[in-house]
């Protein structure tokens, strides 16, 4: 009598048929199996549904998850009203301990939808809410007649 291992090396392809045919599983097809479930679960993973939130900036396509932003521009509003309506953008890093990047990005799409001004002092930014600019940055037409 041939043992099941000489069996499989006889009969070839037919082996998978002839292991479900007993009543056992082959290992090919549990291995194909969870290749497949791999796979699956890797394509959702990637496709998972969330609302992104992509803009441009210097060039490069940016995406950040939609709610995801709506909380990150809330950090940073509520920041800037708990210092008198103005902060650096080193500060608002340094507070929040994101990345310079995503505090750029985060500001950027701000000043876009006008919920922040941005007024560059030398190197740096000096970030302010709507009507608390400092007083040399405001337009003389802003201000009513005197």
């Amino acid at each position: 009598m041939a043992s099941p291992a000489a069996d499989l090396i006889n009969v070839g392809e037919s082996a998978i048929l002839a292991g479900a045919a007993d009543g056992g599983l082959s290992w090919s097809v549990i291995g194909l199996v969870l290749i497949v479930v791999g796979v699956v679960s890797a394509y959702l993973w990637v496709n998972r549904s969330a609302e992104v939130s992509t803009f441009t900036r210097g060039g490069d396509e940016v995406s950040l998850p939609g709610a995801e932003l709506v909380e990150d521009e809330e950090r940073v509003r509520s920041l800037l009203e708990e210092h008198d309506g103005q902060m650096r953008q080193s500060a608002i890093v340094e507070e929040t301990g994101w990345s310079k990047s995503k505090v750029s990005m985060i500001l950027s799409e701000m000043t876009d939808d006008e919920m922040i001004t941005k007024l560059q002092l030398g190197r740096e930014n000096l970030i302010s809410l709507p009507g608390h600019e400092p007083e040399a940055a405001r337009s003389p037409l802003d201000q009513g007649e005197e």
